[in-house]
């Protein structure tokens, strides 16, 4: 029943479906990822305002990570600098 629902489901949103609803009962694992890949390839069709904003927010938190990372990295060469003194 829920397999018949998600292959009426991924038709509806305009997916090419090429699995029966025995594939995925049986767990038919390259046409399961052929239904995947097919929503996938919709989803990234869609256009979205979300991702010009998200777009902005990821870099700077990457921004932030770096030098985050980079104040780390100083932390412990300076510790292991201050043991190899001793």
């Amino acid at each position: 029943m829920n397999a018949t629902y998600i292959i009426s489901i991924a038709r509806k949103l305009g997916c090419s479906i090429f699995l029966l609803p025995e594939d995925i009962i049986e767990v038919n694992q390259k046409m399961i990822l052929t239904l995947t890949a097919s929503i996938m390839y919709w989803h990234l069709k869609q256009p979205s305002e979300d991702q010009s904003f998200g777009s902005s927010d990821s870099d700077s938190s990457s921004v932030d990570t770096a030098s985050t990372s980079t104040l780390d990295d100083t932390a412990s060469e300076s510790s292991a600098d201050d043991i190899s003194n001793r």
